[in-house]
């Protein structure tokens, strides 16, 4: 016998993707713009944005979690 209720899981995966994809973009320019106000070596400047662009959304968080300035 079909079912036709409402199943959750796919709506829960579907929130999540939505979440996710909304994150990256909003985290990695929040992160880029703290990068650019950070006393740091150009070189270090470029290898963050470059971790925090090709890496998605971990990037950002890897940022916030490290904080170059207190290295």
């Amino acid at each position: 016998m079909a079912n036709y209720g409402l199943s959750v899981a796919p709506l829960l995966a579907l929130l999540l993707n939505l979440i996710l994809i909304l994150a990256w973009p909003v985290l990695s320019i929040i992160g880029l713009f703290q990068l650019r106000k950070q006393t740091l070596p150009a070189t270090a400047k470029a290898i963050w944005a470059l971790i925090i662009l090709v890496i998605p959304l971990f990037g950002a968080i890897a940022y916030w979690i490290v904080r170059p300035s207190e290295l």
